[in-house]
């Protein structure tokens, strides 16, 4: 190994997702604090976003290169986040095993760490999937759920629950919050601010009846309450037409974010809101991270569980939404905000620290150090 680690980081980054630029940007912070001498290299969609974004080394992503990349580091990394589910398509997880499977073969030790895993509903894919990971060097989830599938799926190794990385960021400061909100285009108005991130619904769901019962239930306690709404797009290419169909058909409409703005510009937003109602998982972790009242929207499993680590339940799902449901648990959350969002805080404290066991079992790798026995 070389005097300053090499470490070859795989995931879903360069793609204008601020969930997993969170993760990275979580990850590179926990190098920071840990290993500050490791030199990360990112597999990116987007090299030259990566670098502007992180200023970290990026290089593309295509599998063909990986194997090189690989001989050349001392450690690869795989995660966090999402990379292991086969919903949004079944070659998704086939790219990042292969990337797994690529390392191995040039004899560098690999962490799979801060993964949530599933769902994987494919049979080749879950046999691929119990095969390679039973031969990483570490194994690392971020929920409970996720270590119950790889059990599931015979993976026979010692999986360890940790947390996302994203909450590895740190909570942003006030200065920060203020140029988010000139970078967003938010005025000085006087009323409060309600963070909305929406996605578009899953599983053939329709998105104008979701859009249409998101509006109304939104929009009946925006006026109850007389607050704000502020539509932030995690991911614009698909986030945005959901959330231009809500803000229009609210009766005094909503603010809709239209510059990009990087992960911790978002998260500093988000602390500068009195609640945030999210689908989106990250939003929901950044809203934990500010000590921000949470109004979750669940669509997937990874949502329940991050609200189970913070001590709440969704308010509604996506799949059965209930306008007046979702307006009662935002009115009811208001109400409670500042209790809850003290909770959330000293939860999300708490995950920090077993956030960055995902780190410390990485860099364990490169000392020489091993994160289990693995399989033959």
């Amino acid at each position: 190994m070389s005097s300053q680690p090499r470490v070859l980081v795989s995931g879903y980054y360069g793609f204008g997702n601020a969930g997993d630029e969170a993760i990275l940007a979580g990850l590179a912070a926990g190098f920071r604090r840990i290993a500050p001498d490791g030199e990360l290299t990112v597999l990116s969609g987007d090299p030259a976003a990566t670098e502007s974004e992180h200023g970290l080394r990026s290089v593309p992503r295509g599998l063909a290169r990986v194997y090189g990349l690989a001989r050349r580091s001392d450690l690869l990394i795989s995660g966090g986040g999402g990379l292991l589910q086969d919903v949004t398509s079944w070659r998704s997880p086939l790219y990042y095993l292969g990337v797994m499977r690529a390392a191995r073969a040039a004899g560098v030790p690999v962490a799979c760490v801060g993964q949530g895993i599933g769902p994987l509903r494919r049979g080749f894919v879950r046999g691929l999937a119990r095969r390679v990971l039973s031969r990483v060097d570490t194994l690392a989830v971020r929920d409970v759920a996720s270590q119950r599938l790889l059990r599931e799926l015979g993976v026979a190794r010692e999986v360890e629950v940790t947390a996302d990385l994203a909450f590895l960021l740190p909570r942003p400061t006030e200065e920060e919050v203020a140029l988010a909100r000139r970078k967003a285009g938010i005025s000085t108005d006087a009323r409060p601010m309600i963070l909305v991130a929406l996605r578009p619904p899953m599983r053939g769901a329709s998105l104008g009846e979701l859009a249409g019962d998101v509006a109304r239930g939104l929009g009946d306690a925006c006026e109850r309450l007389e607050v704000r709404a502020v539509f932030v797009p995690m991911q614009p290419a698909l986030d945005s037409t959901v959330a231009e169909r809500v803000a229009g058909q609210m009766p005094r409409g909503g603010l809709l974010v239209r510059e990009r703005l990087s992960a911790q510009e978002l998260l500093a937003l988000t602390a500068g809101c009195e609640l945030a109602v999210g689908m989106r998982m990250h939003a929901l972790v950044f809203a934990a991270i500010c000590g921000v009242a949470p109004v979750a929207i669940s669509y997937d499993p990874k949502v329940d569980e991050l609200m189970g680590q913070i001590g709440l339940e969704p308010a509604v799902s996506a799949d059965r939404m209930e306008q007046e449901a979702l307006s009662r648990a935002i009115g009811e959350t208001w109400a409670n905000r500042a209790a809850i969002g003290r909770q959330v805080l000293t939860r999300a404290k708490e995950l920090r620290g077993a956030a960055l066991r995902n780190v410390e079992l990485a860099v364990g790798l490169l000392s020489g150090g091993g994160g289990g026995a693995c399989a033959p």
